[in-house]
């Protein structure tokens, strides 16, 4: 069976977020770019994080659900985690408590696309 690989993989790295995460990643699941994957992290949430993530673990988008048992005390632990799963050959770190435009990824993608040697594209 050959997957195909999705051009981004967006990282939504959650902690104790509940209460903007189904904004989040409804912003995410709505854009006009669609070739992405979906990796959902959390560090180990005491609100009901886990509850509003649960709800999206079966989207075709979503290729990880991670829940860490401990918290790791750092973002940048959990946004290297997600890096070392995307397949993407971009990322986009969506962090859980932000939203997104419909048209964001996709104005990204475009403007990508217009230059050679690229490596990195910051909003």
């Amino acid at each position: 069976m050959n997957e195909k690989v999705p051009l981004v993989s967006v990282v939504v790295p959650n902690y104790n977020y509940a209460r903007y995460l189904d904004a989040r990643l409804t912003s995410i699941l709505n854009q006009t770019f669609q070739d992405f994957e979906l990796i959902l992290l959390d560090d180990a949430s005491t609100d009901n994080s886990l509850e509003i993530l649960d709800k999206y673990k079966n989207n075709s988008h979503v290729s990880h659900l991670v829940v860490n048992e401990q918290n790791t005390g750092s973002p940048f632990k959990q946004w290297m985690k997600g890096i070392l799963l995307a397949k993407g050959e971009w990322i986009w770190i969506a962090e859980a408590d932000d939203s997104s435009k419909p048209n964001f990824l996709e104005t990204c993608i475009e403007q990508i696309e217009k230059e050679e040697n690229i490596s990195f594209v910051y909003t």
